[in-house]
C-alpha cells in the first residue's frame, strides 16, 4: 500500500466526471463533497484501533487477576531487600505467600521452618499492602482465638482491635475485603512473615 492509498481525498462535482472504473474500485461510495477514505486504508485503521483496545482491556484484566506484578512499582521505605528469593520485601518485612493450601496449623509449622510466623499485621500499611497482593483468595494469618480466650497473634501478642475482623470460628484468614474467621482445619493459602535481617 503507497501513501496515496491512506491519504484523504475531496470529491467535487468535476472530478466525479473525471474518475476512471480503475480508480473508483479503491474507494467507498462517492458522494458530492464528502471526503472519502480509500477501503484499505479504512480497514488498517479498524483493525489497529480493534488491537489497541484489546491490549488495554488485557492489561487491566491482568493487573486485576495478578496484582502482586503491579506491586512493585510502589515506594518503600527500604533501599535493599534482605528477604530471599520467594519473599517479598515491604515496610521492613519479608513476606512469604504461599501457592498451595494448608489447615492453620501445618501453615504455621512451614512458617516456623523459615524462621518466620504467620502473618502478624501491625499497621494500616501492611494491611492495605496484603489485601491487595493476595485478592480474592483467603490467606491464613497468625491470629487465632484458642478455646474462647482473647484473639492472639502467633508472636504471642493479645489482638489490639486495630481492624474489624468477623466470623464466629476460632482462626484467622484475610482476602482483598476482609479480614474474617473460620474453621482451623479449612485448607486455605498462608502468608508467612519475619523481620528483615
Amino acid at each position: 500500500m503507497n501513501s496515496e492509498d491512506c491519504s484523504l481525498t475531496e470529491n467535487s462535482s468535476l472530478e466525479r466526471g473525471r474518475q476512471n472504473n480503475a480508480a473508483s474500485l479503491h474507494f467507498a461510495s462517492h458522494h458530492e463533497g464528502s471526503l472519502q477514505v480509500p477501503i484499505p486504508c479504512a480497514v488498517l485503521n479498524v483493525v489497529i484501533i480493534t488491537v489497541l483496545i484489546i491490549a488495554l482491556i488485557a492489561l487491566s484484566v491482568g493487573q486485576y487477576n495478578c496484582p502482586a506484578r503491579y506491586m512493585f512499582s510502589e515506594p518503600s521505605n527500604n533501599h535493599v531487600s534482605s528477604c530471599s528469593d520467594d519473599w517479598i520485601g515491604y515496610q521492613r518485612k519479608c513476606y512469604f505467600i504461599s501457592n498451595t493450601t494448608r489447615n492453620w496449623t501445618l501453615a504455621q509449622n512451614s512458617c516456623f521452618k523459615h524462621g518466620a510466623t504467620l502473618a502478624v499485621i501491625d499497621s494500616e500499611k501492611d494491611m492495605i499492602f496484603l489485601k491487595r497482593y493476595v485478592g480474592r483468595a483467603e490467606h491464613w494469618i497468625g491470629l487465632k482465638n484458642d478455646a474462647g480466650q482473647t484473639w492472639k497473634w502467633s508472636n504471642g501478642k493479645e489482638f489490639n482491635n486495630g481492624f474489624s475482623l468477623t466470623g464466629s470460628e476460632n482462626c484467622a484468614f484475610l482476602n482483598s475485603t476482609e479480614v474474617s474467621s473460620t474453621d482451623c482445619g479449612r485448607n486455605l493459602h498462608w502468608i508467612c512473615n519475619k523481620p528483615f535481617k
